[in-house]
């Protein structure tokens, strides 16, 4: 039997009878309310195009706009995701559950940052992604940056289930704090976890847990004298070493990469590329990393880049 995650438990709502009761870590510990807020969208064909057909959230997360992108034959569907709130406070639960139907291309993104607040008394903040790919179905989910704030800690768990045919690319760059504030590291820890399946079974899974008061993050083979860190992963049976030495050859020939970065790509044991890169700027990540994708996106599915929201640090990045 497969084990029930708490992403599973948040969406059969066994969580969420917890939600609003104080919990605590122990005598003389206060109790942190855990507040939970979801955001559920299922896409479809309508007519041979792509739409929600389905959608569920609660504050303050929603969908703030959808757009249809089209390129010849290529139809596609683009949303952006909306946080109404000032960031992820301590007891804040977010969910995300993302549903492509067969066929269905999605590109989806948020309109800032994911800003996660100090956690004082305890207890913590956390974020659950699930995306579900049928047959054939593309996601492309590239985010804003993730910021900790002093004192923050927080858990991301995120499942990709796909189906044959399927291509899920996720976008993730980390940012350790508010730099002008002297908050390099001053969180209290990071934990994240992804776990891939394809056809139910499971084909990746990895962690990075950081929790700087005990880690020695200054060391080599950890952040070293970086102190940004971004991945850009792809998931599908369509990947081969053929597709990894085509991004990569793209990528080392692309003009407008920043310097003082320092990045790699590997391909995973099953179905998959990650592109993982570090430096001490969000903004130049950003440009490697969307470099990496426009060349994902013209190797794999033989589209031009994608520039739905057109930012500063876009410009004067390209390949080929």
């Amino acid at each position: 039997m497969r084990p029930q995650s708490n992403m599973s438990l948040l969406a059969s709502g066994e969580l969420a009878n917890g939600i609003g009761i104080g919990i605590g870590n122990g005598i003389g510990t206060p109790s942190v309310t855990e507040r939970l807020s979801e955001l559920r969208a299922a896409v479809g064909l309508v007519k041979d195009k792509p739409e929600l057909v389905s959608r569920y959230h609660t504050s303050p997360l929603k969908i703030a706009k959808t757009f249809s992108l089209q390129n010849g034959d290529w139809r596609q569907l683009a949303i952006v995701q909306m946080d109404g709130s000032p960031g992820l406070l301590e007891g804040d639960r977010y969910s995300f559950d993302w549903q492509l139907q067969e066929g269905v291309r999605l590109y989806a993104t948020n309109q800032a940052y994911t800003r996660v607040h100090p956690c004082e008394t305890g207890g913590d903040s956390r974020l659950y992604q699930r995306f579900n790919l049928q047959s054939g179905a593309v996601m492309e989910w590239i985010p804003e940056p993730i910021t900790l704030f002093r004192d923050a800690r927080f858990i991301t768990e995120t499942e990709i289930d796909l189906a044959e045919g399927s291509v899920c690319m996720l976008g993730e760059i980390f940012c350790p704090g508010r730099l002008s504030r002297g908050e390099v590291f001053a969180f209290d820890r990071y934990d994240a976890k992804v776990s891939v399946r394809y056809k139910e079974e499971l084909i990746h899974y990895q962690r990075q847990k950081w929790e700087p008061a005990i880690l020695p993050i200054g060391n080599v083979g950890c952040f070293g004298n970086f102190t940004h860190m971004g991945m850009f992963s792809v998931f599908s049976d369509l990947v081969s070493a053929e597709v990894v030495h085509q991004v990569r050859e793209n990528m080392e020939k692309a003009e407008g990469i920043p310097q003082g970065i320092s990045w790699g790509i590997a391909r995973t044991a099953r179905y998959g590329l990650v592109v993982q890169v570090a430096g001490n700027a969000a903004w130049r990540l950003q440009r490697l990393l969307l470099v990496a994708w426009d060349s994902v996106r013209s190797v794999l599915l033989g589209q031009p880049p994608l520039r739905l929201l057109k930012e500063a640090w876009m410009t004067g990045t390209s390949f080929g």
